[in-house]
């Protein structure tokens, strides 16, 4: 046996090792309503990947999965709705999902776990009011016309969740409710909700009690009221809210604030991992700007829990607004950008001199600034 041999055979067992060594789960999936063409996005995490394109009305996808994990399927194409369905998997695990129409949150979803039959029972009880969200999705309606079909599939929710089993399906509903509790004025369930909060975190086995404080968090948080004024007493933050503006008001409204200055805006959420992670990338250049003459300005909306996003600011230097859906809707379009984080930066004259959608690194944003500063 000659070195080049040798090499190949060494080679070739590395490669079988890795391939050995990654745990994956597979996902199968029909639906003749799918036109051809159309992208299957995927995710375990917060931004979803395309994993496959439909032909045939057919797709299917492997995914890396070390353990327990949920996952999320969705399409961009003719027709699909911007939702999602909801998909638990494990390492060796085959699911099958098939729907007939693009109601995709509504498909049948096969599988051998018991959270996804949890999840497969939500779905059933709530079939109808969910069927009525993917219409209206399609159709485009408003916040305001949507809030009264949330309520209700909120309400149906939590009449089933005492009966399921308290898993991470039942759980990660109840994380849910207790999300758009927080960002509704005058949930109108809190009673029932604290009841059923109380229910499942008595019966939660081990292992969610990151999650269940959290939930309890959302339960019991303050009201923006509360908030505003825990806020005030801390010199480190200013924090304002503008709901009088007019959407096409807010960014100048804004703006006017910091005239002479350059200003570096940065739109984010809470449950925004990329966010979060700007934030950290950006802290050592803000003691590099201190005496530069710049402000760096914080915009998230209701999809951030007010109770969560009090704690996250305090760790932020820089100045916080906390706008309604639609103010902050109209500058995420002022900005043609679909996705958070968005970035954009002023010079002292209140021009725009800069954009991204998405964190372009260290060295760029600190690039743009000293631009903007000259």
């Amino acid at each position: 046996m000659n070195k080049q041999t040798i090499v190949t055979i060494l080679l070739a067992l590395v490669a079988m090792t890795g391939q050995a060594q990654t745990k994956t789960a597979t996902v199968t999936g029909y639906s003749p309503a799918l036109k051809d063409g159309t992208l299957v996005l995927a995710s375990t995490g917060t931004s979803a990947t395309v994993v496959d394109t439909v032909q045939s009305g057919r797709f299917a996808y492997t995914l890396p999965v070390e353990a327990f994990t949920e996952s999320n399927l969705s399409f961009i194409g003719e027709g699909c709705p911007n939702m999602y369905l909801e998909i638990f998997l494990k390492p060796d695990v085959t699911v099958k999902v098939t729907g007939n129409d693009l109601l995709v949150p509504l498909w049948k979803v096969e599988s051998p776990l018991p959270e996804q039959q949890t999840q497969n029972r939500i779905t059933e009880h709530c079939r109808d009011i969910i069927a009525e969200r993917v219409q209206m999705d399609l159709a485009h309606a408003s916040m305001a016309e949507r809030e009264p079909v949330m309520m209700k599939l909120t309400k149906q929710q939590m009449d089933i969740l005492p009966s399921l089993p308290v898993d991470a399906a039942s759980i990660r509903t109840l994380w849910l409710i207790s999300e758009t509790a927080i960002r509704s004025k005058g949930f109108p369930y809190k009673d029932q909700l604290k009841e059923v909060e109380k229910t499942i975190a008595a019966r939660a086995p081990k292992g969610f009690e990151e999650k269940l404080a959290e939930i309890h968090s959302n339960v019991f948080a303050k009201d923006e009221q509360q908030i505003a004024e825990d806020l005030a007493v801390n010199e480190g933050i200013f924090f304002k809210k503008y709901d009088d503006v007019a959407p096409e008001e807010i960014l100048q409204t804004i703006l006017a604030k910091y005239k002479g200055k350059t200003v570096l805006i940065d739109m984010w959420a809470t449950w925004c991992g990329p966010c979060r992670a700007g934030h950290k990338a950006m802290a050592p250049i803000k003691n590099e700007l201190k005496d530069k003459n710049i402000q760096f300005v914080y915009i998230t909306s209701p999809s951030s829990p007010p109770a969560t996003w009090q704690e996250m600011i305090k760790d932020i230097d820089g100045d916080h607004y906390y706008l309604t859906e639609e103010q902050n809707h109209y500058i995420l379009n002022k900005y043609e950008s679909e996705g958070i984080p968005t970035y954009a930066i002023y010079n002292t004259k209140g021009e725009q001199t800069y954009k991204s959608i998405g964190f372009p690194g260290l060295d760029t944003i600190k690039n743009e600034i000293e631009k903007a500063q000259k």
